[in-house]
């Protein structure tokens, strides 16, 4: 093993030489971007309410819900509170209080893991978890993906809604496209306006509440193991270096904060070499298989050294990744299990729409006659990376492991009738009222689409499985992508069949921003109802996938004596 101490003890001169040289390039980029035209606006947690100049001519107002009517809809367990707020309200440091901080950075389920990762070592070490919020964003262009900290604090300290308030009553969403004649009619400062709130709306800024019940998940903390008190968070509403000297009083970097710094996404490993409950003088490790997680990490650093640090704040770059922080200890397994299955789904939004999903299915699993109770859960991911290299490889994998699942329910089918799908797609009624995704706008309705489903699923063999499948395919009853599936497995159903579940998050907007919540929420109605299935499939290396199989599906089928 390597014993390899944090990253830098203490900042050198040169090093506080880098610091000033960042904070400058920041106030002179923030200066910049007023005057450039292809700036885009990000986001901000100050409270600073500046309008902005006059002489910018504002946009018109369009169908985005008012402040005070979005606040009106209260979207999580706790009807008194507003979801979009963080239960864990401001408050000054208590006198010799320590504090752990990291930077969250790519999707959801990325920040969920660092999350998961930080609370636990938070838990070791006795430390106030400094909580950053979670950011969600639409689109790659807005997207945080991992990059050395230096440059992660700077992308998060540009993402700012200082001066573009005035862009929450914009969405290009619904206003029309602009023609070339109106976009050369109009001024250098128009257009700019226009480029920055197309980007206003592609993201947003919700804490960690809005989704789990995370109260809850920090004071069951007591006694798990032998931790003797709740865990520790203190709100941190701003993922920079500044608000630690604002907020909590930080005045000699080199003196307060320990800065434990990645150079590559996956640079160290935490080790638990506390021995508090096995008590060998040893720490041995098992071997570590090659295309295991802990196998990415370059070296390790012992949780024993983090515990003797002396400075107020331990701050860590990325701790996104599976055994990112290693529980040896039975002490330490059973908080990270209870942290893994502690961060339970509460938004009542989420969980309206996933029962109205659920009592539709039901229904349907008598009107299409099917052999087999309720349904089969799949998820299929496409885009980005090897996700989007091998489409075709992670489909065969869901159509080979359904032919799996049609053998094993055989057994429900009274009169057989063939116990694995057909080696071609099924015929399917012709015409086909479908059209290709380039014929978007010739898309049957909602009841077009579910009547043909339907209609398609009850002429399959009973023993032909209703499926879920959760997937970023757009428009996958008419994308080629899925055309051979669809014809193998035609009781296989969408998020997008379900229109009544849809439009309840469709209404929801973030009051802090007026961002529409919609695109980020389908994805957890998706995640639950493949995880409602009776078993489950996911994508190879997806950490939704991950989400579902180790956190959602065990919480919906309780196994006995666990």
């Amino acid at each position: 093993m390597t014993n390899t101490r944090g990253a830098c003890s203490s900042l050198q001169p040169k090093h506080r030489v880098v610091i000033l040289a960042l904070i400058c390039s920041a106030v002179l980029f923030l200066l910049a971007v007023q005057t450039e035209s292809e700036w885009v606006p990000y986001l901000s947690f100050s409270d600073d309410k500046t309008t902005n100049p006059s002489s910018f001519s504002q946009p018109p107002y369009n169908n985005i819900s008012q402040k005070n009517e979005e606040q009106d809809h209260q979207l999580d367990g706790n009807k008194e509170h507003n979801a979009f707020y963080t239960m864990f309200p401001e408050r000054p440091p208590s006198p010799g209080e320590r504090f752990l901080g990291y930077i969250p950075h790519s999707g959801f389920h990325n920040q969920r893991m660092a999350l998961e990762s930080a609370l636990l070592l938070a838990s070791y070490l006795n430390r106030t978890l400094l909580l950053p919020p979670l950011y969600l964003s639409k689109l790659a262009r807005t997207n945080l993906p991992w990059t050395v900290p230096s440059e992660l604090l700077g992308n998060w300290a540009r993402r700012t809604r200082i001066n573009f308030e005035y862009c929450r009553r914009y969405d290009s969403a619904i206003l029309p496209p602009r023609t070339k004649k109106e976009l050369e009619a109009m001024t250098d400062e128009e257009r700019k306006r226009e480029i920055e709130c197309s980007f206003y709306h592609e993201w947003t800024l919700v804490p960690w509440t809005y989704f789990y019940d995370m109260p809850r998940l920090l004071e069951d903390a007591v006694s798990v193991g032998d931790h003797q008190e709740s865990i520790r968070v203190f709100d941190r509403p701003n993922v920079s270096l500044s608000w630690l000297v604002d907020k909590l009083g930080v005045k000699d970097f080199d003196k307060d904060i320990y800065f434990v710094n990645d150079t590559t996404r996956f640079d160290y490993r935490i080790v638990d070499d506390s021995e508090n409950d096995y008590g060998s003088p040893q720490v041995s490790e098992a071997p570590v298989s090659e295309g295991s997680w802990v196998a990415r990490y370059s070296r390790t650093i012992l949780l024993t050294d983090l515990r003797n640090r002396p400075e107020r704040i331990i701050h860590f770059g990325s701790l996104f990744g599976l055994d990112r922080i290693e529980a040896r200890s039975e002490s330490h397994r059973a908080m990270q299990l209870h942290i893994i299955h502690g961060l339970n789904l509460w938004n009542q939004d989420i969980l309206d729409a996933t029962d109205m999903v659920e009592r539709q299915i039901d229904e349907w699993i008598g009107i299409t006659g099917r052999a087999a109770p309720g349904h089969l859960g799949v998820h299929y991911r496409t885009a980005n990376g090897s996700f989007a290299k091998f489409t075709q490889r992670n489909l065969e994998r869901i159509i080979s492991w359904l032919g799996e699942m049609v053998k094993k329910d055989s057994k429900y089918i009274k009169a057989p009738q063939g116990d694995v799908p057909p080696s071609s797609p099924s015929p399917s009624p012709s015409p086909s009222p479908f059209r290709t995704a380039d014929a978007e706008s010739a898309a049957p309705s909602f009841e077009e689409q579910q009547e043909d489903f339907l209609q398609r699923c009850k002429s399959a063999e009973s023993g032909s499985p209703l499926v879920f499948m959760a997937t970023d395919v757009h428009h996958p009853r008419q994308s080629p992508m899925l055309a051979r599936y669809l014809g193998l497995f035609p009781c296989t159903m969408f998020l997008s069949d379900f229109p009544r579940a849809v439009m309840l998050l469709d209404k929801i907007h973030n009051p802090v921003d007026g961002v529409h919540m919609l695109p980020f929420m389908i994805a957890l109605v998706d995640a639950n109802m493949a995880a409602k299935g009776r078993e489950f499939q996911g994508t190879e290396e997806s950490t939704f996938s991950a989400y579902i199989m180790n956190h959602l599906w065990p919480e919906y089928h309780p196994q006995p004596n666990m």
